[in-house]
């Protein structure tokens, strides 16, 4: 039976696609990338905010078509969307066949062969590194996901509800899935968790935690990078900081979800840091590591935000000036305590006041970028950009998909491979890529 795959959401869901494409593929079933061929369809929903769960939706449509237009047998719908609604979405989608939440996922090739509908569970998985993945990204970079599920209760975030209580993969399964992953080419890892500055807490096992697991994944000779995505301001220790430093492997770059910067925003969001212990945090970091990269987000719109609260939030990005930013508009999602709180702003003042911070950091970013013309950068190459007609890179300090690119000039004599590293002397600077040649 052909299969064809949509993975929707973040990096933890392709992780998640990773292993159900491996256990198909382990089964006999043929992959498709077209989904007119397609027998049996997967959709990797979902629905962390409103914009996410409509996408879910439409895509779910979309491929059900593939049944009167095409092969399609089975139509299935996996991950958070399934979870989070179950018998809602049962009854809205009779064209679906299976519905799999994110703690059966790693089932879905006997679910697929039953008569079983609704596939739901306290979400207790984490893959292993037997579990038959495989990797969706260049052969070069590969996601390493850490933990599974959340123990925070943010008040914005409805993930602990969809992906329950923080799971964490032991110290040994994560290298030896590392190991896996470099025996098929990968150098770049980035590591991926809901907070990967609480790794291991979980456990129980004082010895298992994120300065430990980084101390073994260096060792593995073929790693070239490993990039930290989503970090916590209020678990960051000397001696992560000392790794940060002075490993070569780890790239000098972190990804810190901050949310805002007002502190009686903070206390509502219940993120239990105040702007104090932020701003505590970035001086350390910044002043630990002096070339670090910092991506950074923030909600626009939380329920009861002020103007001089908005403009305070503003003044703090302005200031700090961080290397990358992504702003949300806040999204009132049900069984979050947020949702109940009064003051809820209107969709025209959100919007408002995100693009007015996406203005401001793209004013940022460009200036930083100016500042590094003339300067020489190792680069990742991806591959050849047909419509720039440039080689597609990245910098360590650009993680795949969401911090922009370095575009490289080159003679016709020279030829770049996806996954080489090189260095590059950067010549042009635009808000969000670099333009570089070719120095050696």
């Amino acid at each position: 039976m052909k299969f064809h795959f949509v993975t929707l959401g973040c990096p933890k869901n392709r992780v998640d696609s990773e292993v159900m494409f491996g256990s198909l593929l382990q089964n006999h079933y043929e992959y498709t990338e077209d989904p007119k061929e397609a027998e049996l369809i997967v959709v990797n929903s979902c629905s962390f905010i409103e914009d996410a769960k409509k996408e879910s939706i439409d895509t779910i449509l979309e491929m059900s078509k593939f049944k009167t237009k095409g092969h399609l047998k089975k139509l299935v719908v996996a991950g958070c969307l399934a979870q989070r609604y179950q018998k809602d979405v049962e009854s809205l989608f009779p064209e679906v066949d299976h519905f799999i939440g994110t703690g059966e996922y790693y089932k879905i090739s006997s679910i697929v062969e039953s008569e079983s509908r609704g596939n739901y569970s306290i979400p207790s998985y984490i893959h292993s590194y037997e579990a038959p993945r495989m990797n969706s990204m260049p052969a070069y970079t590969a996601y390493l996901k850490l933990t599974e599920g959340c123990d925070r209760r943010c008040a914005f975030c409805i993930i602990p509800k969809i992906r329950g209580k923080q799971k964490s993969q032991s110290i040994e399964n994560l290298v030896l899935e590392t190991q896996a992953l470099v025996r098929n080419g990968v150098t770049e890892l980035n590591l991926i968790g809901q907070d990967l500055t609480s790794y291991g807490t979980d456990l129980r096992d004082q010895k298992t935690n994120l300065e430990a697991l980084l101390t073994e994944l260096v060792k593995i000779k073929e790693v070239k990078w490993i990039r930290l995505l989503y970090c916590y301001p209020d678990h960051i220790s000397e001696d992560f900081l000392n790794l940060l430093r002075t490993e070569e492997k780890i790239c000098k770059y972190i990804d810190m979800p901050l949310q805002h910067i007002d502190d009686e925003i903070l206390k509502s969001m219940r993120r239990g840091v105040n702007s104090q212990k932020i701003r505590t945090v970035i001086t350390r970091l910044r002043d630990s590591i002096p070339n670090l990269v910092f991506r950074t987000s923030f909600i626009a719109g939380y329920p009861g935000e002020t103007q001089e609260q908005f403009e305070k939030l503003y003044e703090f990005v302005k200031k700090q000036a961080f290397d990358h930013v992504g702003v949300f508009t806040y999204s009132q999602e049900e069984d979050t305590h947020a949702a109940t709180l009064p003051e809820q702003l209107t969709q025209k003042v959100k919007l408002k006041r995100k693009e007015k911070l996406m203005m401001l950091q793209s004013e940022i970013s460009l200036k930083k970028h100016k500042a590094q013309v003339g300067h020489e950068l190792e680069v990742l190459v991806e591959g050849w950009d047909e419509a720039k007609k440039l080689y597609q890179a990245r910098s360590f300090g650009q993680a795949p998909d969401i911090d922009g690119n370095v575009f490289i000039e080159v003679s016709p004599e020279i030829k770049l491979k996806p996954g080489q590293y090189c260095k590059v002397k950067i010549k042009k600077a635009l808000p969000y890529d670099l333009v570089a040649q070719v120095t050696h």
